[in-house]
């Protein structure tokens, strides 16, 4: 089975693709997290993807295709969480050539909650556990609840750049749902918090 999450940054992607893979053992492909990766390598590429995210921009679609099928077709037995990929319709019918998308849930979720759940996020760079300094505190301040490592602020998780990334959102996003809605596999999600997690787990019957 492979699910699809739609969403603007900072709709709540990562957080329940890390609960399907934690709870249920999905393979979890996160293109952020792939390109967050390459920027810690000492490399031309990754100086340029680095400056790249911190602009707000994306990475061009032939890099990303790429590192994306390259890591999902390994694991094209498991049952699979997509987030942030695709991020618009040439992404779509690259992927539609090799992977067949059974669910795609678009996570919808106001703008200024948005910013905020952004600009107050907070990850374990060990474990990737996700925190927030708003909304999900950790038990002890700016610690792992898991694993106790001291939590981290993206570089790119400023206001600035964050209103960047939601107009890019907005502009290849339309295309991106007609295309899964005419498949017949799309469904737009509204819902929060564990009422949002409850009906994901309920159609995915988990």
């Amino acid at each position: 089975m492979v699910v699809l999450l739609l969403g603007a940054p900072g709709s709540g992607k990562g957080t329940i693709a890390n609960y399907l893979e934690k709870e249920y053992g999905f393979f979890h492909l996160a293109t952020g997290q792939l390109f967050r990766q390459i920027t810690k390598q000492n490399s031309p590429l990754a100086q340029k993807i680095k400056k790249i995210i911190n602009a707000g921009k994306l990475v061009n679609d032939a890099l990303t295709n790429k590192l994306v099928k390259s890591n999902l077709i390994k694991k094209m037995k498991k049952n699979v969480v997509l987030d942030g990929y695709p991020r618009n319709i040439e992404q779509a019918k690259y992927l539609n050539k090799f992977c067949k998308i059974d669910y795609v849930f678009d996570l919808c979720v106001k703008e200024n909650i948005i910013i905020k759940r952004i600009i107050g996020r907070r990850i374990c760079p060990v474990c990737q556990a996700i925190y927030n300094i708003y909304y999900k505190k950790p038990q002890e301040k700016n610690h792992c609840n898991f694993d106790h490592h001291i939590l981290i602020k993206r570089d790119d998780d400023t206001k600035q750049t964050i209103k960047q990334r939601l107009q890019e959102y907005k502009k290849f996003n339309h295309p991106l749902v007609a295309f899964y809605q005419q498949k017949g596999n799309y469904k737009k999600i509204t819902l929060t918090g564990k009422k949002l997690i409850n009906q994901i787990k309920k159609i995915l019957k988990l």
